[in-house]
């Protein structure tokens, strides 16, 4: 998320809160789960079947 004035990267929630939607074959986190945005990159690699390179220790959070 950014504020009004497009600043990101801070711990106000406007700037942690952010939706992201994924439609496929896969079960998603409960609902308000808090994730790491060093998830994303392994659970997208994982999804499009690449390997996960050993460097990506943050875990996949769709299963």
């Amino acid at each position: 998320g950014q504020t009004d004035r497009g600043h990101h990267g801070g711990h106000d929630d406007e700037m942690q809160d952010f939706a992201l939607y994924y439609f496929g074959p896969a079960k998603g986190p409960e609902a308000d789960t808090l994730l790491d945005q060093l998830q994303l990159a392994p659970t997208v690699l994982s999804r499009l079947g690449v390997a996960i390179p050993e460097t990506m220790k943050a875990k996949v959070f769709l299963g």
